[in-house]
């Protein structure tokens, strides 16, 4: 027997870095997991490589719509959910003052209405399984708000003020809620970012400490995390769980 045998996961942002790695652990764990992100033909190759226990689920967080028909697959497929991490995000590094309309409004829409919008969809199914879990994996740009990623740092500390009102909200459901918040991860998160404009952010956090050479997460790291969240006995509750890199020794 696994920890997470007979249990159902949905991981948003699953095509790849700590999603992905999430996706990957849970199902090592025994569960069957639904891969959600936008990406098809990335998120279709991830959930292959995981094998009959992964279900690809094409769909955008941030669209309401999208959600609804993602979790409506799920419980065709599958019939219960026990558990929901929220993970997808986007980051646009650039001065409030530079910023775009359409890089403001995404970063808005996926990393807190998306959290919005798939919770509220999980929510009945949770319940009807008799509880269940939330997991939201916040960043630490949510406490110590990072410069040139000033609405990035705002929505995830949204997410971790709106995780801790879910919490309140569902408690008397049974239903668990864990913010996951790591420090800086080793993941493809910057991998569209302007070649130019990351150069200057990374700059900007090395001078003021915010990165430290050598000082970086792995994405399985993180996802046993994740692990070890949704394996805690009944009656246990992490809320908050800090994720940070050692110093590497010299």
């Amino acid at each position: 027997m696994k920890p997470l045998d007979g249990r159902v996961a949905v991981v948003t942002g699953a095509s790849r870095g700590i999603g992905r790695a999430t996706a990957e652990a849970l199902a090592g764990a025994g569960a069957r997991v639904a891969l959600v992100a936008r990406g098809a033909p990335e998120l279709k190759e991830a959930a292959d490589a995981i094998g009959p226990d992964a279900l690809a689920v094409a769909a955008d967080v941030s669209d309401p719509d999208s959600v609804r028909a993602a979790f409506r697959r799920v419980d065709e497929t599958w019939g219960r959910l026990d558990a929901l991490v929220c993970n997808a995000a986007v980051a646009v590094p650039a001065r409030v003052e530079d910023a775009d309309d359409a890089a403001l409004a995404q970063q808005v829409a996926t990393n807190l209405l998306g959290a919005v919008y798939c919770t509220r969809q999980a929510i009945p199914s949770l319940r009807a399984a008799g509880g269940g879990d939330l997991v939201y994996v916040s960043s630490d740009a949510g406490v110590a708000p990072f410069p040139l990623l000033a609405v990035y740092s705002a929505t995830k500390g949204g997410l971790e003020v709106f995780a801790r009102a879910v919490r309140a909200e569902l408690a008397p459901d049974g239903i668990r809620v864990c913010l996951l918040r790591p420090g800086p991860t080793l993941t493809g998160f910057a991998r569209d970012w302007d070649p130019g404009a990351a150069a200057a952010a990374l700059e900007v956090w090395q001078a003021e400490g915010h990165l430290r050479a050598g000082e970086l997460l792995d994405s399985g790291t993180v996802a046993e995390s994740v692990v070890h969240v949704l394996t805690r006995p009944p009656g246990a509750e992490l809320r908050e769980l800090d994720v940070r890199p050692t110093t590497p020794r010299e």
